[in-house]
């Protein structure tokens, strides 16, 4: 039977701070410090923990912090420039090995320093908030299933007035780019749409088949060549360049004319994710098109009966789970069963986040 060893210098800091770690009273500047919440583990690039909620002299701030073991951590791996790093609201080190008494960042903030007692010191107990204790009892779906379709309306009604003005296949063309994006080049990927509109797009390549996806990507390439794309960690397969490949193809086989009208093959709710399915767009990645691009203008410029679209889209299995909501599905999950197993539920998860567990509302939100 194989043991696993235990986690040793920032991993195992990141292992006590998660679990509970009993954090100084005071940062290195004397101001006083609470930890309201920990914030969840981030996934990838960027700092150890997302949306925390601390207290210095009892102003609430919210963030994220990073962890390290001495305080010359953060410079020595450049976090002192990255802009990933300008909502880090503490910086937790074992050792203030310099003289400073906060961390600066090159956005002009000082972010507090704080040095972490010795691991011998007994954690704090877990943080379980108020939504754990009510998913015990009582199904948290019903209540995330509303949050989601709110969620999708925001969407469609955002979607509704830009394909007034566009029409819904150049609207569906541009959301599918800043799907397929992510976080970090959402806003570069936006700008491709703008610089390479899909009529412009599909005046760039009249073949079919392969040599069309390749005259698309090819395209694509060339709109976002001087954007500042970020390359950080991550999959191959989720790199930019790649991911702008894989939307090459997935327009050769939505728009295989030169109209850039409402794809044939999403001419029903009953067609997708399968109609979405393209080399470099897995399962995952087809619900995420789905929900994010396909269902929001379907609905928005009323292609799609409504209820069948809403029916539609309550039946999506979720993608895969999104790290920032890795605690929240644990503590609603405790009781068994996984509460984020449908994409309206995860949507909806996401929209409980956003207004409640990253502000530090605990005890507010429906499920409490």
């Amino acid at each position: 039977m194989s043991v696993l060893a235990p986690a040793r210098g920032e991993a195992a800091l990141a292992e006590r701070w998660f679990a509970g770690l009993r954090a100084p009273s005071r940062v290195e500047d004397g101001r006083r410090l609470r930890i309201r919440f920990p914030g969840v583990p981030a996934p990838g690039y960027g700092p150890d923990a997302r949306d925390a909620v601390i207290e210095l002299d009892g102003a609430e701030l919210c963030g994220d912090v990073e962890l390290h073991l001495r305080a010359s951590g953060w410079r020595a791996h450049g976090h002192h420039d990255d802009p990933a790093y300008a909502r880090v609201v503490l910086h937790v080190v074992e050792e203030n090995d310099g003289a400073a008494l906060v961390t600066p960042h090159a956005s002009g903030r000082a972010i507090p320093l704080a040095v972490a007692p010795p691991a011998a010191a007994p954690p704090l107990p877990g943080f379980s908030p108020p939504c754990a204790a009510t998913a015990a009892h009582t199904s948290p779906a019903p209540a995330l299933e509303r949050l989601g379709l709110e969620r999708l309306r925001a969407k469609a009604s955002r979607a509704a007035n830009w394909a007034a003005a566009r029409g819904p296949a150049p609207v569906l063309y541009a959301l599918a780019l800043e799907t397929l994006a992510g976080r970090r080049n959402r806003e570069a990927f936006a700008e491709v749409a703008r610089r390479l509109p899909l009529p412009a797009l599909l005046d760039r390549a009249p073949a079919p088949g392969e040599a069309r996806a390749a005259a698309f990507a090819a395209a694509l390439h060339e709109a976002a060549r001087d954007l500042p794309l970020v390359r950080h960690g991550g999959r191959p397969a989720a790199s930019p360049e790649r991911r702008l490949e894989a939307l090459g193809g997935l327009a050769a086989r939505l728009w295989p004319g030169p109209a850039p009208a409402w794809p044939e093959p999403l001419a029903g709710p009953g067609s997708i994710p399968r109609a979405l399915r393209a080399p470099g767009i897995g399962a995952g990645a087809a619900v995420e098109l789905a929900v994010n691009a396909v269902l929001p203008v379907a609905l928005g410029a009323r292609l799609w009966q409504e209820e069948a679209t809403l029916e539609r889209f309550r039946s999506l299995p979720a993608p895969a789970p999104y790290g920032q909501l890795r605690s929240l599905a644990g503590w609603l999950g405790a009781a068994g069963g996984d509460p984020l197993a449908r994409a309206a539920a995860l949507q909806g998860a996401l929209q409980l986040h956003a207004r409640h567990c990253s502000r530090g509302n605990c005890g507010a939100c429906p499920l409490s």
